[in-house]
């Protein structure tokens, strides 16, 4: 994934997670990566009152021809003290939104 590509990834996670009204996600920092082909943003999350933070977790694969499309799979990652949120239904919601937010995501990436 191109530097390019990375950054309109991270947008488009962005706008995916706007479209959720349950739910107010917060962008909080980008998190550099190693690898090139990855991704890490971490959020902050308020569900039903409980307030959380997480870390999105962006993999695409590796294309090898140009004219593969590239699909990023998306994951969520909560800290250690997560279990302190006593909400196993926000981590679920999360990961919930993260599915839209990834079918978003690689509908709009290939694009233009």
């Amino acid at each position: 994934m191109t530097a390019d590509k990375k950054q309109q990834a991270i947008q488009l996670l962005k706008q995916g997670l706007e479209t959720v009204q349950e739910r107010a996600y917060t962008e909080i920092a980008e998190i550099p990566t190693e690898e090139q082909e990855d991704f890490e943003v971490k959020y902050s999350f308020v569900h039903d009152g409980i307030e959380g933070i997480f870390t999105v977790i962006g993999k695409s694969g590796i294309a090898a021809e140009k004219e593969v499309p590239l699909k990023v799979t998306l994951l969520s990652e909560f800290p250690e003290d997560s279990l302190l949120y006593d909400s196993a239904t926000a981590k679920e919601q999360v990961d919930n939104d993260l599915l839209g937010a990834e079918a978003y995501l690689n509908s709009h990436i290939n694009q233009g």
